[in-house]
């Protein structure tokens, strides 16, 4: 599982106005104003392609010095997170942590890596937030202990295998060698895409027929395909695979596409 991810901006830092996305329309509707002189710490967003307890994608914090805007896309990594259950007006109580992540361009936090490389007066402060939050809407929001890093992993994991609304699909253009050590790396490919997206597809019965022309020779190669259906277009996961494919199979280039599905 890798720290690094994309979060969404919903409510940047110092708005007293509460944005939430709205999935359906693609938009971000002004839910709330919050009472003068209560703004968000820092920026507050959520993790795309994730679904919580409660039903909506997972949230996050960005502790850094930069100024957003509503829907800018910011790459993060995850620190850690803040465990909590929070109780609705209708008193049902459900899990709903927040996750807190450092951007990766931040210079101010740049060595930040986990909870505990922040103050923890700021980490307070930010507990305080949610707490005070919540007693605004009517709810309250307990705060249950902290996240280490590799527990938020899993958990956001949990988040995305919870998401059965598949937008995309991958398709992976792959070789096809006849050979133990390539039959292995293919295996080792398909346990890590399973374990990533819960399922996978592949066409290699009857071999795809790769054709092309290069210095004016006609070139010839079989390969199979694997495909893979994900919410959301992670671009630097893929690509980090694609790199990592063509060293292991000595390829000048690995076809990766991602196209936009419908499901009946």
């Amino acid at each position: 599982m890798s720290r690094y991810t994309q979060v969404i901006i919903e409510t940047p830092k110092g708005s007293r106005q509460k944005f939430d996305y709205e999935p359906k329309s693609g938009s971000f509707l002004l839910n709330k104003l919050m009472p003068a002189g209560m703004v968000f710490p820092f920026d507050f967003g959520f993790l795309p392609g994730t679904v919580g307890d409660d039903g909506d994608p997972l949230d996050v914090m960005l502790i850094s010095e930069l100024n957003t805007f509503t829907g800018c896309v910011v790459d993060c990594r995850i620190i850690g997170g803040i465990k909590a259950k929070q109780r609705e007006k209708d008193g049902k109580i459900t899990r709903n942590d927040r996750f807190i992540a450092v951007p990766e361009i931040s210079l101010t936090y740049a060595k930040v890596n986990s909870l505990k490389d922040i103050p923890e007066k700021l980490l307070k402060e930010i507990e305080q937030f949610f707490i005070s939050y919540n007693l605004l809407a009517g709810k309250s929001f307990k705060v249950q202990g902290h996240i280490n890093t590799d527990l938020a992993l899993k958990l956001i994991d949990k988040g995305r295998r919870n998401n059965n609304d598949k937008q995309k699909l991958i398709q992976l253009f792959l070789p096809l060698i006849n050979s133990p050590s390539a039959d292995k790396k293919l295996k080792a490919l398909e346990q890590k895409l399973i374990k990533n997206f819960g399922g996978l597809s592949i066409y290699a019965q009857n071999p795809v027929s790769g054709k092309w022309r290069e210095k004016g020779q006609l070139e010839k190669d079989k390969m199979m395909v694997f495909e893979v259906m994900v919410p959301i277009f992670d671009q630097k996961f893929w690509q980090k695979l694609k790199t990592s494919l063509e060293k292991q199979f000595n390829q000048k280039e690995i076809l990766i596409r991602s196209l936009d599905i419908g499901m009946i």
